[in-house]
C-alpha cells in the first residue's frame, strides 16, 4: 500500500480548521470531539495498522512535548 501525505498547505489548512473547531467547543466536549474525529478518520483510512501507528506517533509527540 502506498503511503499518502497531504501537501504542507493542505495540512496547514486542516490544522487551522481543527484549531478553530476546538476553540469553538466547550472544554468538556473537546475529548469527545477528538475521539469521534479519530474514529471517523480511521474509518476512512480503512487500515487498522496505519491508524494504530498514527495513534502511537501522536502519543509520542505529546510525550516529547511534555518532557521538554
Amino acid at each position: 500500500m502506498t503511503e499518502t501525505t497531504l501537501p504542507f498547505n493542505d495540512l496547514e489548512r486542516v490544522y487551522e480548521t481543527l484549531a478553530e473547531t476546538l476553540d469553538a467547543l466547550p472544554e468538556a466536549q473537546e475529548r469527545l470531539f477528538l475521539a469521534q474525529l479519530a474514529l471517523a478518520l480511521a474509518h476512512r483510512v480503512g487500515d487498522a495498522e496505519r491508524v494504530t501507528a498514527a495513534i502511537d506517533e501522536a502519543r509520542r509527540g505529546v510525550e516529547d512535548n511534555a518532557s521538554g
